[in-house]
């Protein structure tokens, strides 16, 4: 499913002019040599485009489309189509009149070798140029001579016949397939039904393409299919020892499958780093759009406004297709995700999703939703995938890299609308006990123990997988008819540190540093030391601000039950629970910064 989609993606971009089709590259042209019908030489036109070069504008070779050109070292070897001088023209600057006559005999051979069976005017006028052009007096030419200065500098020559260039023809486009195929295929080579393709007596490809970009790969490529070992589960059938036969993908498909996936990984801006995980997204159509607008869904920057992304947002919930830059994004568009991982010399699939993009838009949306908590102003209200995942790792390690696994945990949740992964919130509150909050200095940001980022995070996981309790409960602020001990005793934890704060304004740490972990996991141990503390705090505060405080935690006392026997406060808080107790520190606090900013 993965190659397919893949190939099928390859197909699409080669028919954008994306990427090249096997057999086929760029290459920078200079000229075109135009031929009429005859085969005669009618004129010699730049090819060049101009760019600006600072302040200045430049004219530099074009790229285009052509036939894969060879690769020489000090033999003669031609190009098809497209070629320098001495091969095309028989006009060089090297000053040796016999190895330039030699590579122009070896650009006429090739050229028959790959016309010959082609019966429309094109090929045979191409076939004629060669024939009738003479190397010996080829300077002599009028057209040459009025340009022989540029086409001794220039790079190389596509050729055109009457107003089309002769790659764009179709007779001579599949006579070059043909060749080229045939010329790749060896005698003695595997053949047989490509599992991608479906297509038979296909030869088959032994060792497929290397992939290059995935984090923490190989950086000359990595393998994503490959076979080396004998006797080992992945050799089977009767293939030991076989290497591509044991799964038959055709050199046609690999080819495919290697080029469609590099495109992906090259442009960084659609490929994703997730912990160790790399993301690669692409819609079945090639729309780049779709790719912007996912990425900026997920946080980042993707080119396209607020606007442009809420816009999309809201024809994707209701069904309807939209319109962005003149393109149209349907609801209904394949888009397929695919999670990579580095594993020695090949390539691990952490997940590959297939799903509709308005599907996969109205996931991650959800997940967002979900995050959407009470937070400082200088903080985003998106917050990005890769904010969450850097949560879970610890700030100070020098490989401050998360849990392999947890970032493509996580993704499958956010983008299949499933259950977030229980390590997630194991290691969001492990961070939150470990942490203290730090100011900024030495180039570093300012740190806090219970960030907007990891309260944002325990509200979407308690709404997720605890909806049946916490459901009405946890909103976006705090919510004061919320009776729930546990939110209840992190509430009135932030206003019991308040005190102290009011009551001592240059202390260095308060209450959270000492007192904050074994309240949010026995309470029952820890409330008595902190009431007892907080009524020597009160008596230092003037009597208006010790009145508000008073009936703040009376308030707040209030939503206590109080038993009939036995302490009121629970000796142990469940995990989900310590989460809720963190989310009412954090919301009571954002709220005490509220209420200042409103009063100044």
């Amino acid at each position: 499913m993965i190659l397919q989609s893949l190939v099928r993606l390859y197909d699409e971009l080669s028919r954008q002019g994306k990427v090249a089709r096997e057999g086929w590259g760029t290459a920078k042209v200079s000229h075109r040599l135009v031929l009429d019908e005859a085969g005669n030489l009618t004129g010699i036109v730049s090819a060049r485009k101009k760019v600006l070069r600072g302040k200045k504008e430049k004219e530099i070779p074009s790229d285009m489309m052509v036939p894969l050109m060879v690769i020489r070292t000090t033999g003669v070897k031609a190009n098809f189509l497209c070629d320098n001088s001495g091969y095309f023209l028989g006009v060089d600057k090297k000053g040796k009149p016999e190895r330039t006559k030699e590579c122009f005999e070896a650009a006429r051979v090739l050229h028959h070798q790959i016309l010959d069976g082609c019966h429309g005017a094109e090929a045979k006028a191409i076939l004629s140029y060669f024939d009738r052009w003479h190397v010996d007096t080829a300077r002599e030419c009028p057209l040459i001579q009025e340009n022989l200065e540029d086409i001794l500098d220039g790079s190389n020559f596509l050729i055109q016949v009457g107003n089309r260039d002769a790659t764009e023809i179709p007779e001579i486009r599949k006579a070059w397939d043909d060749y080229f195929k045939s010329a790749g295929e060896e005698g003695n080579e595997e053949r047989g039904q490509c599992l991608i393709t479906g297509k038979k007596d296909e030869p088959i490809a032994i060792l497929h393409p290397k992939i290059k970009g995935v984090q923490g790969a190989q950086s000359s490529g990595a393998n994503l299919v490959s076979f080396n070992k004998d006797k080992i589960s992945f050799c089977s059938y009767g293939y030991d020892g076989e290497q591509g036969k044991n799964a038959p993908v055709s050199k046609e498909a690999a080819n495919a499958y290697g080029t469609a996936l590099n495109f992906l990984l090259a442009d960084r801006t659609h490929a994703k780093v997730m912990g160790d995980t790399t993301v690669v997204y692409w819609s079945e159509h090639a729309k780049t759009v779709c790719q912007d607008c996912f990425l900026g869904m997920m946080g980042d920057d993707s080119g396209l406004t607020d606007k442009e992304l809420d816009d999309i947002l809201i024809h994707m919930k209701n069904g309807q297709s939209a319109d962005v830059s003149g393109v149209t994004v349907s609801p209904d568009e394949p888009f397929y995700i695919l999670g990579l991982a580095p594993n020695g010399a090949r390539i691990s699939v952490r997940f590959f999703l297939r799903n509709t993009f308005g599907t996969f838009i109205k996931n991650i949306a959800a997940h967002e939703e979900r995050l959407k908590i009470v937070h400082p102003p200088w903080e985003k209200d998106w917050i990005p995938l890769w904010s969450v995942v850097k949560a879970t790792a610890n700030p100070h390690s020098k490989d401050s890299a998360s849990s392999p696994l947890l970032a493509g945990s996580l993704l499958k949740a956010v983008f299949l609308d499933g259950r977030y992964p229980e390590a997630l919130f194991q290691n969001i509150l492990r961070r939150i006990f470990s942490d203290h909050d730090e100011p900024a200095g030495g180039g570093k940001p300012e740190m806090f123990k219970v960030s907007y980022v990891k309260a944002a995070m325990i509200k979407a996981y308690l709404l997720k997988n605890c909806g049946t309790k916490w459901e009405g409960k946890i909103q976006m602020a705090v919510n004061e008819n919320c009776n729930d001990i546990s939110y209840v005793l992190g509430r009135l934890f932030s206003v019991l540190e308040n005190i102290q704060q009011s009551a001592n304004p240059d202390i260095n740490s308060t209450i959270k540093d000492r007192y904050f972990n074994s309240a949010c996991a026995t309470p029952a141990a820890v409330f008595p030391v902190l009431w007892k503390l907080a009524n020597a705090h009160l008596g230092k505060l003037d009597q208006p601000r010790a009145v508000y405080f008073k009936k703040k935690l009376g308030l707040l006392m209030d939503k206590i039950a109080m038993p009939d026997r036995g302490t009121p406060l629970p000796h142990r808080l469940t995990l989900d629970e310590q989460g809720a107790f963190v989310l009412g520190y954090y919301q009571e606090t954002q709220a005490r910064y509220a209420g200042k900013k409103e009063d100044k």
